[in-house]
């Protein structure tokens, strides 16, 4: 049994969700693989996997145009991450190869 006696903050409903997307680029590309319509009271954790490619691969969490949380993720490796309060991710590649990868994320986000 769950006891919320919360003297500092209220409860919350939060609805979640999961969403898994392949991502592909050739040569230097900044792609935007995952967009929030909702609400900038977000919650999310996941991974990046990078199967194909050969240099390092950036992905940026962002607010607007403004990176606010950054992962670096190498060839034939995977990062995980949990960030709050973005409406954004970009994977940025560099040189001139294919990369190829996935996306998972568990999105949480309050509802009234």
């Amino acid at each position: 049994m769950c006891n919320s006696n919360l003297s500092c903050c209220s409860s919350k409903t939060l609805v979640q969700d999961q969403v898994c997307i392949d991502w592909a680029a050739t040569g230097a590309v900044t792609e935007t693989v995952y967009t929030d319509n909702i609400t900038q009271d977000l919650y999310a954790s996941g991974y990046v996997k990078y199967d194909v490619g050969v240099n390092p691969v950036t992905v940026n969490f962002l607010v607007g145009a403004t990176v606010v949380n950054t992962i670096t993720v190498q060839p034939q490796s995977s990062g995980s991450f949990t960030v709050r309060y973005f409406t954004t991710i970009q994977i940025v590649t560099t040189g001139t190869a294919t990369s190829q990868g996935q996306l998972c994320l568990t999105v949480r986000y309050p509802i009234s």
